[in-house]
């Protein structure tokens, strides 16, 4: 096996900032990103420390861009969203305050987009297995189910005699 050639802290933040130039990056990217260039996890803390301190890498400033982009351009739902960044490690504290302050009306629009274009799409037996592809294809999406029952004008309790 090829030994990992170590870099130094200097290299390693050259790698860092050039790469949080280019575009937004949380910690755990640039981390993984860095640690193919040592074993040193110590440098590598202290060359993201510095490139957060400089800036270079902001999480709030991740956060709102990634939520940004992936409600526009993906169409993703908080819950994905809410997803893709804790496993990226971000914050919960730096990301919830952000979600929550989502329009609702341009967020039940692009739920209504999607639902309204994967009806044209899907082929179902009948209203109900209709009903169940689009329900499921929101979800997926990371929608939650209280946005899209209103738009399907599905029941949210179930009856008490089933």
């Amino acid at each position: 096996m090829e030994e990992k050639k170590s870099l130094t802290e200097a290299e390693l933040y050259r790698i860092g900032s050039a790469m949080c130039a280019r575009t937004e990056h949380c910690q755990a990217e640039v981390r993984t990103k860095l640690l193919r260039g040592t074993d040193d996890e110590g440098l590598v803390d202290r060359v993201i420390e510095k490139l957060c301190q400089e800036k270079f890498i902001d999480e709030e400033r991740y956060a709102r861009a990634f939520i940004s982009d992936k409600l526009r351009f993906a169409r993703w739902g908080r819950l994905k969203i809410r997803q893709e960044l804790w496993s990226k490690q971000v914050p919960e504290a730096v990301y919830a305050p952000l979600l929550d302050s989502i329009d609702e009306k341009q967020y039940i629009s692009t739920l209504k987009e999607l639902l309204k274009a994967k009806k044209k799409a899907i082929r179902a037996r009948d209203d109900y297995e209709g009903k169940a592809k689009l329900l499921r294809f929101g979800v997926s999406r990371g929608f939650e189910p209280k946005y899209i029952y209103p738009l399907l004008k599905i029941e949210d309790d179930v009856p008490e005699d089933c």
